[in-house]
């Protein structure tokens, strides 16, 4: 059974369940299948230490120390950029996530990477309406799993559905007509070319 997300939009609280839109629901996809001599399907593997097969993705399940000790990910410490201890950033499944209201300015500027779409029930669907009367965006923190740094998420509605937007907030020092410098002074080129040279 899928779990629902909780939201709190000014004050209210709603939930809903969540739905991945996945590019390969929306425009299909092809897999190169590759085999050997006889007919079977060869599969991808990882060489370890010149003389371990590791299956495919079995790298990326384990966590091992300088020393090659394994290490469960509970014992995972996260540092900044200052190198000052950071906390972990709640799933969105555990807490009640604070939407705030944002400029269509901020979405627009957003790196996406991936999009879920609302399933939400019919008999609170109204109360969703009543908050995106005039195309409101609304901005929480968003962590699939509990980890150390999330992203950024909007909730936006289409007139039909509702979707969250998840990405990175990019800084853009944004350039008007009346903050932008040109130097009119043309630089003087100096042709050191001896043509003799050639």
């Amino acid at each position: 059974m899928a779990r629902n997300v909780k939201f709190k939009i000014e004050g209210v609280s709603l939930d809903s369940e969540i739905i991945k839109v996945d590019r390969t629901k929306l425009y299909g996809s092809s897999k190169k299948i590759v085999k050997d001599k006889n007919g079977n399907q060869c599969i991808i593997s990882n060489l370890y230490q010149g003389n371990r097969v590791l299956p495919k993705g079995s790298i990326s399940q384990i966590l091992v120390d300088q020393e090659g000790k394994f290490v469960k990910r509970s014992e995972l410490v996260g540092f900044d950029l200052n190198n000052k201890k950071v906390e972990k950033v709640p799933s969105i499944f555990s807490i009640e996530n604070l939407c705030a209201k944002v400029e269509i300015d901020e979405f627009l500027s957003v790196n996406v990477k991936s999009i879920y779409q609302l399933k939400i029930d019919e008999t609170t669907i109204d109360k969703w309406k009543n908050f995106f009367t005039n195309d409101d965006i609304y901005h929480f923190v968003y962590n699939y799993r509990e980890d150390f740094e999330g992203d950024d998420a909007y909730l936006i509605y289409n007139g039909s559905d509702f979707f969250i937007t998840i990405g990175k907030k990019n800084d853009f020092d944004f350039l008007e007509q009346n903050n932008i410098i040109i130097d009119d002074e043309e630089e003087e080129i100096e042709d050191d070319l001896d043509f003799s040279m050639f």
